[in-house]
């Protein structure tokens, strides 16, 4: 931005001078052009100068602020999630960094990531709506408590909640998980590590993608709201982390928070590529894992910084 103006004024200074350069040349004016050009010039140089300075600062702090908090404050999430099995679902677009960042702090904190799951966009696709219907309809168990008000995507998440997680710490994989893993990878709307479910977790980490360039409306993400719901239904809990993005208009999280039905009973932590807010994605699990819900993090996050049972001092 300051090497275009730079050049801009000098452009401008270049045509001031031409037009009036027999003015310029012979009279008082003599060299004023060149001494504007110059004079600006420097001021540029040195906003340019500052302007790296500063950056180098903003840097240095987050490092400190990220040091700080991994060096200092390691070992707080120790032991948290000692013999709790736990499932990471991914959306569409999701940054694998992000859910990569994560499972290392709930390891960490001694849980076990029992599956990842990674959600195709075709699963969400409007188009595909009959197609999620049938296989609720055809894969559904007789130990599947359906709500009868629940949408399509509130079943289809407590299908998939039956696959791969329960309410309660011990349940392992068996032939109607299969089956339901099975049609759902087959029908291509999601894939996962491992593909056989061996030990099925009683808790469930959702990772919100970054918001498209033009942000959607809330309503946008009513089908993969209930769709949570149903998770967190089926499971003993479920915490949706994210970055400051997805808390912003457009974002996953921010339409989470902006219903009233989904913060009683889903979590959710909108700076999860941050040491600290991985740390509280562990808190608000254990929290999850009590029965209790919260909605932390740093944009519009009516809970504060983390679950007040980890904190010095009330929000």
């Amino acid at each position: 931005m300051i090497d275009f103006r730079y050049h801009i004024v000098s452009i401008v200074a270049i045509f001031f001078a031409l037009g009036a350069g027999v003015v310029l040349g012979a009279g008082p004016l003599k060299g004023t052009a060149s001494e504007v050009v110059a004079s600006q010039a420097e001021k540029d140089r040195q906003q340019l100068s500052d302007a790296r300075d500063e950056l180098t600062q903003l840097k240095a702090l987050d490092k400190y602020r990220d040091d700080y908090v991994a060096k200092v404050t390691a070992g707080l999430t120790n032991g948290k999630l000692a013999n709790k099995k736990i499932a990471i679902v991914t959306m569409p677009s999701a940054d694998s960094d992000l859910s990569d960042g994560v499972q290392a702090e709930l390891e960490k904190a001694g849980g076990v990531v029992t599956t990842k799951v990674a959600l195709d966009a075709k699963l969400f696709d409007t188009g595909q709506r009959q197609l999620v219907e049938s296989l609720v309809q055809q894969l559904v168990t007789a130990d599947i408590d359906v709500p009868k008000d629940s949408t399509t995507y509130q079943r289809a998440g407590l299908l998939l909640a039956r696959g791969i997680a329960a309410k309660e710490e011990g349940k392992i994989g068996d032939a109607d998980s299969t089956r339901i893993v099975s049609g759902l990878t087959g029908a291509k709307l999601l894939s996962l590590k491992p593909s056989q479910v061996k030990d099925r977790a009683s808790l469930i980490v959702v990772i919100a993608a970054k918001p498209p360039t033009t942000p959607p409306d809330n309503a946008t993400f009513n089908d993969a709201l209930d769709f949570i719901k149903g998770l967190d239904t089926g499971s003993g809990g479920v915490v949706v982390a994210g970055t400051p993005d997805s808390a912003a208009d457009g974002g996953l999280i921010k339409a989470l928070r902006s219903d009233s039905e989904a913060t009683k009973i889903v979590s959710s932590v909108d700076v999860a590529d941050l040491p600290a807010g991985q740390m509280t994605v562990v808190f608000a699990l254990v929290e999850q894992a009590g029965g209790k819900a919260g909605q932390y993090g740093a944009i519009n996050a009516k809970n504060g910084v983390a679950p007040s049972a980890v904190q010095i001092k009330d929000n």
